[in-house]
């Protein structure tokens, strides 16, 4: 992996090829939680790509679990700038003084399909917001300053995701025990 690695610094274009390969379908599934739009996410992922090639030789990355995770960051932060340059988020500020931090239930189990569905039907500011919490692991404080949004706001589009998908699922429920 050193070697490769190495390769990858110096540019070589048959180690970019590789890297590319192995790692395009993940790091489009990445930018599509966010980007939601299969021609802007391939845009994105381009840009994610031409970052990584032209950055990875200022790292000091020596392992591949280190490269996945930086090549991570780096398709996100640009999925991110390409939201701040074409979504608008509500100036509105709710306050929000008790978020519900449960987790969400089901009596049924929902395929991982479905609720992968759910979350890129919610609205562009929800989801983007419910993913960085959610799934990327962000605090609100770092989902404000990334998005250039407040606190109050990243708060109340995640509660409001959650309400969303909360009633996404049991809509579902409710099909599911009418197939029964």
């Amino acid at each position: 992996m050193k070697k490769f690695i190495k390769a990858l610094k110096n540019k070589k274009p048959k180690a970019q090829e590789q890297l590319y390969g192995q790692y395009a379908d993940y790091l489009y599934r990445i930018c599509y939680r966010y980007i939601n739009n299969r021609d802007l996410c391939q845009d994105v992922l381009s840009q994610s790509f031409m970052n990584i090639f032209n950055s990875i030789e200022k790292t000091d990355i020596e392992e591949e679990h280190v490269l996945k995770a930086w090549m991570k960051k780096i398709a996100i932060n640009q999925s991110l700038m390409e939201i701040r340059k074409n979504l608008k988020f509500s100036n509105t500020i709710e306050l929000i003084e008790d978020i519900e931090e449960s987790e969400l239930s089901s009596d049924e189990k929902l395929l991982e399909d479905d609720l992968i569905q759910m979350v890129l039907n919610l609205p562009d500011g929800y989801r983007t917001v419910f993913s960085l919490y959610a799934i990327e692991g962000y605090k609100h404080e770092e989902i404000a300053q990334k998005l250039g949004i407040s606190i109050g706001t990243s708060k109340s589009q995640l509660s409001k995701a959650r309400k969303l998908l909360k009633q996404m699922i049991t809509k579902t429920e409710v099909r599911y025990e009418a197939v029964r």
